[in-house]
């Protein structure tokens, strides 16, 4: 079993209770989510998305030349990134919002959980827990993407300038998870490295499924 595969497994029962079964994904695909979940999952994802360009350079600097290539990936993974945020953004302004009085909304608990758990890594932490968060992200957007932006656009009649964020990143971390698993069986160098990156994942599993249980909660 490849290391990727292993983490995977375990963190499969994690996935299942906070991301398969969350409420909020059963909403949108059952089409009964309300145009303020989709304000706030907005706001939130921006809340988050915008740090990440910045933790990820943090903690490339942080790898020493042992880890060369895990450094490497990083500041690629960096530029990559880098002001996805503003996807939220333009989503909100196709969408008639005040941009400003949306984000001036502080962060709740799961994506502020989100940007302290990946700074932490970053700086004092286990860089290698990263990869775990991307496993995550970049799988959610490969696999529910293309999902999420159909039903938003054919059941709530969103235009496709207002989804730009989930419907962009459906294709990209399509290629993205790709290099998450690369890196994840190729580039990790101790025994003890995967564990690391399980921790990660597995915490991100449990903010993103609180970040999603924010977005109904702010509607209601």
């Amino acid at each position: 079993m490849s290391n990727f595969d292993e983490l995977l497994t375990a963190t499969e029962r994690e996935f299942k209770s906070e991301i398969e079964n969350n409420p909020l994904i059963e909403l949108v695909l059952g089409g009964e989510m309300k145009r303020e979940h989709y304000i706030g999952y907005l706001r939130e994802t921006y809340h988050m998305v915008r740090h990440t360009s910045r933790m990820l350079s943090l903690a490339g600097a942080r790898l020493g030349d042992d880890y060369r290539g895990l450094r490497d990936w990083f500041f690629e993974q960096a530029r990559e990134e880098n002001n996805h945020d503003l996807f939220c953004v333009k989503d909100l302004k196709n969408l008639g919002e005040d941009v400003d009085r949306v984000l001036s909304v502080p962060p709740m608990p799961g994506s502020w959980a989100l940007v302290a758990q990946n700074y932490y890594m970053a700086t004092y932490g286990s860089p290698l827990g990263i990869l775990g968060v991307a496993s995550l992200t970049e799988g959610l957007g490969a696999g529910l993407g293309k999902v999420v932006a159909d039903t938003l656009k054919q059941q709530y009649g969103l235009e496709r300038g207002q989804v730009t964020f989930i419907k962009s990143h459906a294709g990209l971390d399509a290629r993205h998870i790709e290099d998450v698993k690369q890196a994840v069986d190729g580039l990790l160098v101790r025994d003890s490295d995967l564990d690391e990156v399980v921790q990660g994942r597995r915490m991100t599993i449990h903010y993103y499924g609180q970040m999603f249980r924010d977005v109904l909660s702010a509607a209601c």
